[in-house]
């Protein structure tokens, strides 16, 4: 299975921010995608998940030699600017969320999720408008994974999360990811060394893939920081 990126061009404003790019992504591996402030990580990301409408090329999932579509249960997203419904409280939309599926059956495992995010039973039954920035992030994050879609797309994960939090969910993305393709949009250099598989630098609208290095090398973040200042294609 592969996420396929063709040719993907969107501009705002006339400022082109994603610039007649390609790239592929495989199933059991972590990408971290690293660019400057603006470089349009977030952009990618909402063209993939079909929140953005981009003028030319194409975003398609193949499996088993053929290119399809993505549909909404393919992907999953995880923002770094949660919406969610205010009026309710978290086990309330965990428990509505999982009732719009007809196929899933988890009423019986709904606290298992919020034990995973480490969610307190008080807290679990708070209304939402009252959760911390952190506690909205692991709500959405506990959402996408009951969905268990294909491709799993995180904007700035886990940066709001405390340090035991964060070290189990990377456990846990670290084993599911053999079943998903996961990118991960990340400014933490310390991050994408510990997660990745693979690096993906976007600058100047074009994703490339970065050249094979030791991620826990001393090289690494000498690498990363002069591609990210130079124009792509160059090392």
């Amino acid at each position: 299975m592969q996420l396929r990126i063709q040719k993907i061009y969107k501009q705002f404003n006339n400022r082109t921010v994603l610039n007649h790019t390609s790239c592929d992504f495989k199933e059991g591996l972590i990408y971290s995608i690293l660019g400057r402030n603006g470089a349009g990580k977030t952009t990618l990301f909402k063209c993939i998940n079909g929140e953005l409408i981009f003028e030319e090329g194409a975003v398609v999932l193949e499996e088993n030699g053929i290119c399809r579509p993505l549909t909404f249960e393919d992907v999953g997203i995880v923002s770094a600017s949660p919406v969610l419904p205010d009026f309710l409280t978290g086990y309330e939309f965990v428990h509505f969320f999982v009732k719009l599926d007809r196929e899933k059956d988890l009423s019986g495992s709904i606290n298992s999720y919020f034990d995973l995010m480490r969610i307190e039973e008080e807290d679990r039954h708070k209304l939402i408008k009252n959760y911390s920035y952190g506690m909205k992030n692991k709500l959405q994050l506990l959402c996408c994974l009951i969905r268990n879609p294909k491709i799993i797309l995180l904007d700035e994960p886990l940066s709001s999360f405390d340090i035991v939090v964060s070290h189990d969910i990377k456990e846990m993305l670290l084993h599911m990811k053999d079943q998903h393709i996961i990118l991960m949009a990340t400014h933490i250099m310390q991050l994408a060394q510990d997660m990745s598989d693979e690096i993906v630098l976007l600058r100047e609208g074009i994703l490339e893939v970065a050249k094979e290095l030791d991620l826990h090398g001393a090289e690494f973040e000498d690498y990363i920081i002069k591609a990210l200042k130079e124009k792509p294609g160059k090392e």
